[in-house]
């Protein structure tokens, strides 16, 4: 044992006394091209072997981000723009996820909301067509809405009361803003447009109370008293 490590020992002393070996500059720089050299043709190779994939997931990006850029866009967006058909169908989206009756109500309540805004913008731009559109939609909006409350009244008539207060300052803030915009058209066809949506959605306040067959009572300029047909569900 004490001759192999004094044999060790000798060998280590001679290699100590043996001066390094250092690499030519020529040579390290042939080094590092043939590193240079082999991480090129890797690359390469992966490039050659997914192209496909690549532009596969290039493509799903751009899409991703034209889609998401157009849905943000179209909540905006009014009945005359390219984008309010996605409108509708993000709208649509929404209500499939409204589940308790108090998030059914708020769901109709706010695109009742929408619609009266669209109707104001459209018959500012004199787009009469569209305008009446809007407000026909504002009322079936509405006359969802107070199936949302008639159908509590049964099971839960505290729930269907304070859905129904709800509906009740809705359809008194919608109504004050239509008789301002009443005000303000002199067209026949619009004035004709908004006195139609008043009167429906006195309707739906008397569907909401179970009473669909009610003739709300009528102001000159507000909901007239002649009889209503039952609201479009």
């Amino acid at each position: 044992m004490t001759s192999e490590m004094e044999r060790l020992e000798r060998l280590a002393e001679r290699l100590r006394a043996v001066d390094p070996v250092m690499p030519s500059p020529g040579a390290k720089i042939r080094g590092w091209n043939l590193v240079l050299a082999a991480v090129e043709q890797s690359a390469t190779v992966r490039s050659r072997t997914h192209p496909v994939r690549r532009l596969v997931l290039a493509a799903v990006a751009a899409a991703v981000l034209l889609v998401a850029g157009a849905v943000a866009a179209s909540a905006d967006s009014l009945p005359d723009s390219a984008l309010y058909p996605l409108k509708g169908v993000m709208e649509n989206v929404r209500g499939a996820l409204a589940f308790s009756p108090s998030d059914k109500l708020a769901y109709h309540l706010d695109l009742a909301r929408t619609r009266l805004t669209e109707a104001e913008a459209m018959i500012a731009r004199h787009r009469l067509d569209l305008a009446g559109q809007a407000l026909s939609s504002l009322d079936d909006q509405l006359d969802d809405a107070a199936l949302v409350v008639q159908a509590e009244m049964q099971s839960d008539p505290a729930l269907a009361a304070s859905l129904e207060n709800r509906l009740v300052q809705a359809i008194a803030t919608h109504d004050q803003q239509l008789a301002g915009l009443e005000g303000q058209v002199t067209n026949p066809a619009a004035i004709a447009a908004i006195t139609q949506a008043r009167d429906r959605a006195a309707q739906a306040l008397q569907t909401s109370n179970g009473n669909p067959s009610a003739s709300p009572a009528g102001n000159g300029k507000g909901p007239s008293s002649s009889p209503h047909p039952t609201p479009k569900h």
